[in-house]
């Protein structure tokens, strides 16, 4: 239908439509459309507000819209059918719609005749016109089906405005089809057209923008413009003010950036700074420009580089002493061998991975055998190594060591040419200076000696710090930091005429410094005629030409400060500390530890840092030679346990030998004088340059032993790293296997499920499962059922704890009952499954990993460790890789902690960068693979920002492939340099390729490409193919492709290769192109006959040992033979013990090890379950998992006093062990530690005390006769001790001994008081302590006891008998030097003597010549019969 005529479309000169886009387009058009629609609506209700028509031209809109609502499309036939009276409203509202677009365009109605209301052309006019001129309308069906396509904006405008659009429709459609029919007066078709099109354009702009207000509906809109206005009057302002400065904005507004979206922190993490990018871009290894980013000049002078080479060849000189001890002949070999690898890094910007396999034969010494056969040339080469893969990560590091060197040169050379002095003692120094230090003495002898002019250079920068622009200059004046303050007071002195003190000391410190590096005295020492404070006394006094005060007013203040001007001279003396650091200091330095307060407390016979306690006299190479003793040594000290001391050996001597070139030789009282005080600079100079060499020297050995254990770490990576997937039976080596891995967990039976995960070749996992309980048949029947299901190569298994080799023999039982067997692909014959242990230390990590949570969200984490065990067994390299900065959780060394981070990751990446390279990275598999897209960033000249940018370029390309290593290049994805180091490293395998038709087909991949082989020796491996078949020129005509004679070769027989003499290859390359290529002639022919083949070690299984250490976290050093260790008993039988050690292993204890004790009735009588005992182990079953153990008290007691430690280490000889000291801590620490072990004892009782027996006395003294403490015994953890009070002043210290104790430090089940034995503590106390303490009352209120002391009651049975001649007498009294007896004393007439007999209290008695008595009178009776009795035998006699 007319009314929906497409207005957009327009015919170009040749009548065809120029809108002839998709869908997509169209869309957006008609939104554009809307929008113009819906302004104008906006307009023409204002306009018509006061028409007396408007209400009948609202019902007509509403209804107009309801047809559209409905879908209905009014057709041509259907037009004819519309009211004259409609037709005229139409006619008025378009008449209307035009007039405001001709106030909007600024023209007048009036001049504009061609527009007048009478002239308007309405649908029959049109129709008539186009009719009489033989022209056909335009098809409206297009139009009205596109529009049909907009359903679903319909509703996002009025009926109104798709009433004016089918007004509008005929008008637009006469525009496009007559364009140019009408003739224009004022302006021509194209200006008017551009206009109307702006002008349509703003207002579009203007009006869609006010149409999206949020929560405003369409009426209220409507309502609010109609009040208010659009303000669409001003818009010729706004406009004229964009066209004034809208391009310009729009140029010089900035580009959103990343780091105007994503904060610093982020951008750093991803790598996306500015920095960042700017690697990515530049054509240079991206290790190289991370390594040397810190340097300021890269590139060296001839001069420089010649230095460069000369100190990275003595560095590594000294780091291969001993190979070239044993190769003296080679170390010529050896040097121009270290000299190319740093030109292959330096100048080619060759990565240490392409050097080691593609420039090989410049790393080793051919060995040329006399009289060449023509047998192959494999038998004929033969060389030896020059240097290996650590030597040349050792060159790359010094040659960054080297750039910071020479940086420092720089800054001295600079520093030297600002000042503009002539020094001669510089120049000659800086001539044949080779290291940081040297050029730091320079530094610091320029800032001492010159250090006004230095201060007058900074000053200068200060006000000149910027150029005419105002940016910073980097003239010499703004690099220069001021000198040190220190340097003030010198300063002063040498500017005034205090210095002459400093000249009558009658030498320079140059002219010492030419002494001491001449060993002569080449310059003599002259006294001054004065005594030294005498002539001081000159220099306190006014200058009596200037008047100006003195700088000291004390001749003593001013003689020490010309010492100290003089001392300070020879300190910055640049032969001084030259002659010192390199050929003195180093042999005369000698390391002493001593302990301090607390590491005499803390380090004992057991402890760690023991064996180096009372280290004295060690040398620089003993601490090389044991660079982990040397860190635990700064970890001590780091504790506060140790002082680290340097000193020199016989510094005395040294000193005095110095001290001769110093001197001077006269005789003289004032000679004398003079050289006292110059012993005395010397002495203060010397002590702070040791003192600053002894730091250097620390800091040197500190960095030397960090760099030695990386080294273990990075080994004891390379050796994980260096093992291929685990090869299946029948299967060649690098196959990836299929498995099935189990773990039982904590294994917990009953509680911790057995998992179990299959993942296939290609790394997915297909299944994961539960086997049930190990003690059920339907443990068998569903291992049974899942290996019959998914056919594994291997079933590997793993665990936390020793539960896991228990799960081993339910396993092992299973597979054998059930024969599930594997076949081989040799001889296609049948073998038990394999059944390994695998290594967890990643597994472990991996299963609480976010990246796993990541990966299997519904997995537990059992069974993610199982994913991990499977994924190490089918690549151990992509594994760790995997790990990325985690990797450093990993234990390589016991003292990996004590390393920098930076250090151990650098380390750690040059074992990753080995092995990939090795083993190459499929490029296209790590495109759609993030798990192999890990290794891309070790791949030679790449890093993890390169890495990333490849990755992304290629997945950018027109297939996401790299078709063949050429488009590196060709399509601008790596630099020339990026691509040779890079490329023989990226592997496109050749059986993705149709090997049919790919030496024919010229555009197919490259064969060379699933090679080793670099692009660069292409040409020469299709040589040894051409040369392999005996093919001539003309042969090669059909197999000009890529890759084709290569391709035949493959087909034919790749082993004729062998028959070339490689021999001959090398040397025509070697005199015609001046390359050497044996050792690569040798890798080509090895890869055109097994592609990439795998060069890794078989996949290592685990050790008994190791297994041991995984399972229980023991080593053969924490638990072995002679060690004492805490056991827990798990069952009592008549002839053996089982007992479990802490970390869940078993062990037993046969018969005749339990005790020593001959009274032992049975085991039960000593030994229960759940009894924690020391015992000593025997031996170690690293297999079944078991311990044979000791519990006789003898060997326990041996084992502590001679303690098994868990590390070795070399011990050390006499003269570096100081035995005396060692001795006295031993003997002054004993009792301490024994008193502080008994005070740490706690009893849970309310008598108890942590108190010595002196310190219960004095408890004890103001209380009551019978009252007692308890507290720990001197006997040890077995025995506690009762102190009572019998009388004032007499106290019995009563031994308990404990029996069945738990531990130490509880209380024995049992305690024994002699042969009586108690239950408890009360009991004890009360039928024993109590019972004394009654017993003594008793004697103490008997008539016959006597207060005092026995020297008392002898008096008083003296003087009774001697009153009493005929009569005998008896009285007792305290034994107060024994505790816990009385003496019986008695006198038997005035001629005999005073006898005295022991009475021991016991419990509910009196004890007297071993006959017990109940109480005192019976006590007495027994005495009188028993004194009977004697006196009658004596009769006889």
């Amino acid at each position: 239908m007319s009314n929906f005529v497409d207005h957009t479309a327009e015919l170009d000169k040749d009548g065809e439509d120029v809108d002839s886009r998709g869908s997509d387009y169209d869309l957006d058009q008609s939104e554009n459309r809307a929008d113009n629609r819906q302004s104008r609506r906006r307009d023409g209700s204002d306009n018509d507000s006061g028409d007396d028509s408007s209400e009948e031209d609202d019902d007509d809109d509403e209804e107009e819209m309801a047809k559209v609502r409905d879908g209905f499309i009014v057709d041509d036939d259907e037009e004819e059918d519309i009211s004259d009276g409609e037709r005229e409203r139409r006619r008025r509202r378009r008449r209307k719609r035009r007039r405001r677009e001709q106030a909007e365009n600024g023209v007048e109605e009036s001049t504009e005749p061609h527009h007048r209301e009478d002239d308007e052309l309405d649908e029959d006019d049109l129709d008539l016109v186009m009719e009489n001129s033989g022209m056909k309308r335009v098809a409206d069906e297009p139009s009205s089906k596109r529009l049909k396509r907009l359903d679903g904006l319909v509703d996002m405008f009025s009926d109104e405005e798709k009433e004016e659009e089918e007004a509008q429709a005929p008008r637009r459609g006469l525009l496009d089809e007559f364009d140019g029919f009408i003739e224009d007066d004022e302006f021509s078709d194209d200006q008017g057209q551009e206009d109307l099109a702006a002008s349509k354009a703003a207002s579009a702009g203007a009006r869609g923008a006010r149409a999206q207000i949020p929560g405003v509906d369409e009426e209220q809109l409507g309502e609010f413009f109609e009040i208010f206005g659009d303000g669409e009057e001003y818009l010729w302002a706004l406009e004229a003010e964009e066209a004034e400065g809208g391009e310009e904005s729009d140029e010089e507004r900035p580009a959103t950036e990343l780091k105007d979206v994503f904060e610093p922190s982020e951008l750093i993490e991803r790598m996306l700074t500015d920095e960042d990018n700017a690697i990515r871009a530049k054509d240079e290894p991206e290790r190289f420009q991370i390594m040397y980013k810190g340097f300021g000049t890269y590139v060296l002078s001839d001069e420089e580089y010649e230095l460069k080479e000369n100190w990275i060849v003595r560095e590594m000189a000294t780091r291969k002493s001993e190979w070239i001890n044993s190769h003296v002949k080679l170390e010529e070999h050896l040097n121009r061998a270290i000299k190319k690898v740093l030109e292959f890094i330096v100048k080619n910007e060759l990565e240490v991975p392409f050097i080691w396999q593609h420039r090989r034969d410049y790393l080793v010494y051919e060995i040329k055998r006399d009289g060449t056969t023509a047998a192959a040339a494999s038998d004929e080469y033969s060389a030896q190594p020059l240097l290996n893969q650590e030597d040349l990560w050792a060159i790359l590091q010094l040659d960054v060591k080297f750039h910071s060197i020479i940086e420092k040169k720089h800054s001295v050379e600079k520093l030297y040419k600002a000042l503009a002095v002539n020094d001669s003692t510089l120049e000659e120094f800086v001539s044949h200076a080779d290291s940081l230090q040297d050029y730091q003495d320079c530094w610091d002898y320029l800032q001492f000696k010159y250090s006004s002019k230095i201060k007058d250079l900074t000053a200068i920068g200060s006000t000149n710090g910027r150029g005419e622009d105002g940016n910073e200059t980097n003239d010499i004046h703004t690099s220069v930091k001021r000198p040190n303050s220190r340097f003030a007071s010198f300063e002063r002195i040498r500017a005034g005429k205090l210095y002459n003190l400093v000249r009558a000391f009658g030498i320079t410190a140059e002219q010492f410094g030419v002494n001491f590096e001449e060993d002569s005295k080449l310059n003599f020492t002259e006294d001054p005629p004065e005594f030294p404070l005498d002539l001081a006394d000159r220099f306190v006094q006014p200058d009596p030409d200037t008047l100006d005060p003195p700088l000291y007013s004390e001749s003593e203040a001013a003689f020490t400060a010309a010492k100290d001007m003089l001392a300070e001279e020879i300190y910055h003396d640049l032969r001084v500390r030259n002659l010192l650091r390199k050929k003195i200091i180093r042999a005369l330095v000698r390391l002493n530890i001593h302990a301090t307060e607390k590491g005499r407390k803390t380090i004992d016979e057991t402890h760690q840092f023991y064996h180096f306690k009372y280290a004295r006299n060690l040398e620089i190479p003993d601490i090389l030679n044991d660079p982990e003793t040397f860190l635990e040594i700064l970890q001590a000290e780091s504790q506060g346990m140790v002082d680290v001391r340097f000193k020199l050996f016989k510094f005395d001597d040294f000193f005095s030998k110095v001290l001769e070139h110093f001197l001077s030789d006269n005789v003289s009282d004032i000679a004398t004088a003079w050289n006292q005080e110059r012993r005395k600079v010397l002495r203060a100079a010397m002590n702070r340059l040791v003192l600053l060499m002894c730091r250097e020297i620390r800091e040197d050995l500190r960095t030397q032993c960090q760099t030695a254990i990386a080294l273990e770490c990075r080994r004891a990576l390379l050796t994980r790293l260096d093992q291929a997937p685990y090869k299946p039976v029948g299967f060649e080596l690098g196959t990836t296997p299929r498995v099935l891995t189990i773990s039982n967990g904590m294994g917990d039976v009953g509680k911790d499920a057995v998992v179990c995960v299959f993942v296939d070749d290609q790394g997915r996992v297909l299944e994961t499962g539960k086997l049930g309980d190990p003690r059920d048949e339907t443990f068998r029947t569903s291992l049974e059922e899942f290996v019959q299901k998914h056919k594994p190569d291997v079933i590997g298994m793993s665990g936390f704890t020793v539960r896991a080799s228990r799960l081993r023999k339910d396993l092992m039982d299973a597979i054998a009952s059930a024969n599930l067997t594997v076949s081989s692909e040799d001889d296609g014959s049948d073998q038990l499954i394999d059944l390994v242990w695998v290594n967890d230390e990643i597994a472990r990590l991996y299963q609480n990993a976010p990246r796993a949570a990541k990966e299997f969200t519904e997995m537990a984490p059992v069974a993610r460790y199982c994913v991990a065990l499977a994924r190490y067994m089918q690549s151990p390299l992509l594994e760790y890789a995997a790990m990325g900065n985690d990797i450093v959780s990993i234990e390589f060394h016991r003292l990996q902690a004590l390393l920098p981070q930076e250090l151990l990751r650098e380390m750690l990446d040059t074992a990753f960068i080995d092995i990939v390279n090795t083993v190459g990275v499929e490029i296209n598999e790590a495109i759609r693979v993030p798990y192999v897209a890990n290794l891309l960033q070790y791949v030679g000249g790449l890093g993890p920002r390169k890495a990333s940018g490849m990755l992304k370029a290629i997945a950018a390309g027109s297939n996401g492939n790299l078709n063949d290593r050429y488009e590196l290049v060709t399509k601008n994805i790596a630099g020339k340099n990026i691509f040779m180091n890079c490329a023989s490293f990226l592997r496109i395998p050749w059986d993705e390729q149709d090997s049919n038709s790919a030496y024919r087909n010229a555009d197919t991949a490259e064969i060379l490409d699933s090679t080793r082989i670099h692009p660069e020796d292409y040409e020469l491996a299709r040589k040894m193919a051409a040369d392999a078949l005996e093919l001539d020129e003309e042969d090669l005509v059909d197999l000009e492709n890529q890759g084709g004679v290569v391709m035949r070769l493959m087909d034919d027989d790749p082993e004729k290769l062998n028959e070339l003499i490689l021999e001959e290859y090398a040397e025509e390359l070697l005199k015609n192109f001046n390359q050497r290529k044996r050792a690569t002639l040798e890798m080509i022919k090895d890869e055109l006959q097994r592609h990439y083949g795998e060069l890794r070690h078989e996949f290592a299984e685990l050790s008994s040992e190791a297994v041991f250490a995984m399972l229980t976290g023991e080593t053969p050093q924490t638990l072995r033979e002679g060690m004492v260790v805490p056991v827990n008993i798990r069952k009592v039988a008549d002839r053996y013990l089982l007992a479990r050690l802490s970390c869940g292993i078993d062990g037993n204890v046969q018969a005749m090890m339990m005790t020593s004790r001959t009274d032992m009735p049975y085991p039960a009588a000593l030994f229960y379950f759940g009894q924690t005992l020391r015992a000593v182990v025997k031996s170690v079953n690293y297999e079944t998992f078991q311990v044979e153990l000791s519990l006789i008290e003898e060997d326990v007691e041996e084992g502590l006093k001679r303690p098994v430690l868990p590390w070795t280490s070399e011990v050390l000889p006499p003269e570096k062990w100081d035995d005396v000291e060692e001795e006295r801590d031993r003997i002054r620490f004993a009792v301490k530690r024994e008193a502080e072990r008994r005070a740490a004892r706690v009893i849970k009782h309310r008598l108890f005390r942590a108190f010595d027996a002196k310190q219960a006395e004095e408890y004890l003294a103001p209380m009551q006769r019978g009252d007692l403490v308890i507290r720990p015994s001197s006997r040890g953890f077995d025995h506690i001790a009762i102190t009572w009070k019998v009388a004032d002043g007499v106290y019995q210290h009563v031994a308990v001994l404990e029996l069945e104790k738990d531990n130490d430090y509880s209380l024995g089940r049992a305690l024994m008081i002699g042969d009586i034995k108690y239950s408890d503590l009360d009991e004890l106390i009360f039928m024993h302590i109590q019972a004394m303490a009654r017993k003594v009352e008793e004697m103490m209120n008997s008539e016959k006891f006597q207060n005092g002391t026995q020297e008392d009651v002898e008096k008083w049975l003296t003087t009774y008998t001697e009153a009493n001649p005929r009569r005998s007498n008896y009285a007792f009294c305290l034994d107060r030097k024994n505790p816990g007896y009385f003496s019986l004393c008695f006198k038997a007439g005035l001629n005999s003597k005073v006898v005295v007999w022991p009475v021991k209290v016991i419990p509910n008695g009196y004890q007297m010549m071993k006959a017990v008595y109940p109480d005192v009178q019976q006590l007495c009776n027994g005495f009188k019969t028993m004194y009977a009795s004697k006196s009658q035998q004596f009769k006889r006699y």
